[in-house]
């Protein structure tokens, strides 16, 4: 499923034996093989395999979009029902825990004695750290958030303790918040970060302090119902604390657009040559401004305004924009997109910009953290604050017109009706409330799945989300189709079960976590849910 070659932990230092006699070892050396990987390669394959995993087809594809509504599946749409597939769940865990255990040991080797002088060749100790432990939590906390107790405390360890325990989610969240202070107080902005290897900012320090910093507050955020905001205040709070100010600030991963560093929403569609997905309605009619007539409680608080962004997340199909309704099965959504109102991204030849939305793009950079993110807690946090909002409203159309521009190539035209659509939206938008800035920012998340669906599950927000059991489609009176999940549940789903495969490989751990939470269903709350 992946094409990236993982860097093993123990290459870091491959040190060639010294012979007795002056040539012999370069007589051994191989000319393709370097003598030394170093902690920034060591980043560079961190960064992607992050971003290859969590934002692919499958972990991100067949998971988190579906979760948000973002996408729906027009062929195989089990997973849309909550159906998931053991193979994908055991995969993921391994492969995230994977680039995890790469960042530890980036840690490690510049903390040890015996190698942080080598490892300095790729900047300044502590700088390294820092950048390493944000990442870190940043993958760790969406482990946690799918599945809630996990290995934490313990892990990372390889075959020194091969059966970690499982730690509270609670007490992840704590580390969480420790390791991230510490990490922010330990970068030295006159030093050098990373002098190769950073994709994310090209080791500008200064950026990932305020990444840093934000992802500080999304963790003490997520937490909000368990604190009532204390641990996020006292962030704000902090004398000097900088978060991100603008886009210019977004941590993003961009790919190079050619095999094998492709963005790994176009390979699902052009390597993979499939045509699997596509924008779910939920989505669309929310961006449309369409009111729903089937649910009465589904509720669009942007009813009669056509979002801006609207035009970027998906595409027309004979000048209307359609998604697929959410949740159907396999033999109704082939009905549905059979009848050509529901757009397919997919072209034989190749990816096409007037049919295929920029996320699919080979260019395309997953996002790690944005501004607009920032600015939709900052008005939460200060009572639905009407600046903050309309700040994050603001950041997130900008950026995504930005982006339509570099790679899409969007001529000065289209800027102008953009720009003028925007305006219109930004006048007649409602204010700041808990409904509007938490749909706002749910818009703002598009193909950040895994951020959307955790702030479902805090805020209940939006409520424009299809809830099983609800009409999927059909005209007013019926006949319905309804969204009847696979399993028994009765709302979008709380968390993931565990791997089946550590119920072999690390049984009693797993078992006590089970017993810990409750029941390792879909329907078990979370901690801060």
């Amino acid at each position: 499923m992946k094409t990236l070659i993982k860097l093993s932990l123990g290459l870091f230092l491959v040190l060639f034996a010294i012979g007795c006699t002056k040539n012999f070892e370069k007589v051994n050396e191989n000319p393709n093989q370097p003598a030394l990987v170093t902690t920034a390669s060591l980043l560079t394959g961190v960064q992607k395999s992050l971003c290859d995993d969590i934002y692919d087809e499958w972990w991100g594809g067949r998971q988190s979009l579906l979760y948000a509504q973002y996408w729906c599946q027009r062929n195989y749409p089990s997973e849309d029902r909550y159906a998931i597939r053991q193979n994908v769940n055991n995969q993921y865990w391994r492969q995230i825990n994977h680039s995890v255990m790469n960042l530890v040991q980036i840690i490690k080797l510049n903390t040890d004695a015996d190698t942080k002088a080598v490892a300095s060749i790729s900047g300044y100790n502590a700088n390294q750290i820092a950048v390493a432990t944000i990442l870190k939590v940043w993958a760790m906390q969406i482990m946690a958030d799918t599945w809630g107790d996990i290995p934490y405390s313990e892990a990372f360890k390889g075959a020194a303790n091969p059966t970690p325990k499982y730690d509270k989610l609670q007490d992840i969240y704590a580390s969480f918040q420790k390791e991230l202070k510490d990490a922010v107080n330990m970068i030295d902005l006159n030093e050098s970060g990373f002098t190769s290897g950073d994709v994310i900012y090209g080791g500008d320090m200064s950026l990932w302090k305020k990444f840093g910093n934000s992802l500080r507050l999304r963790v003490a955020m997520r937490i909000s119902n368990t604190d009532a905001y204390a641990a996020a205040k006292a962030i704000v709070a902090e004398e000097g604390i900088e978060f991100m100010t603008s886009n210019a600030d977004n941590a993003v991963f961009p790919y190079i657009g050619q095999a094998p560093n492709n963005s790994p929403l176009y390979d699902a569609f052009w390597t993979s040559a499939r045509n699997d997905f596509t924008t779910c309605a939920t989505l669309v009619d929310m961006l449309k401004g369409q009111t729903d007539t089937l649910n009465t409680t589904r509720i669009n608080p942007f009813a009669g305004l056509v979002d801006p962004r609207l035009q970027v997340y998906s595409r027309p199909r004979a000048g209307n924009y359609k998604g697929m309704p959410y949740g159907m099965t396999e033999g109704q959504t082939q009905t549905y997109w059979n009848k050509k109102v529901c757009p397919t991204f997919y072209g034989a030849a190749a990816y096409d910009p007037s049919t295929a939305p920029v996320i699919l793009n080979s260019k395309f950079a997953p996002v790690y953290m944005e501004y607009a993110e920032v600015e939709f807690m900052l008005s939460e946090l200060n009572s639905w604050d009407q600046l903050h909002y309309l700040n994050g409203v603001n950041a997130s159309i900008d950026k995504w017109r930005d982006i339509s521009v570099q790679l899409e190539g969007r001529d000065a035209d289209w800027v102008a009706a953009f720009e003028a659509t925007k305006t219109a939206y930004l006048e007649a938008l409602p204010v700041a409330s808990k409904t509007t800035v938490m749909a706002q920012k749910y818009i703002a998340f598009f193909n950040q799945g895994y951020q959307a669906w955790a702030e479902y599950r805090r805020t209940g927000e939006p409520q424009f989300l299809l809830q099983p059991g609800q009409h999927s489609t059909g005209v007013v009176g019926g006949p319905y189709t309804d969204f009847i999940p696979l399993i028994s549940i009765t709302t979008i789903p709380w968390r993931m079960t565990y791997p089946q495969q550590e119920f072999t490989v690390n049984a009693s751990s797993v078992k006590a976590a089970v017993a810990q939470i409750g029941v390792d269903e879909m329907s078990q709350k979370l901690w801060w849910e």
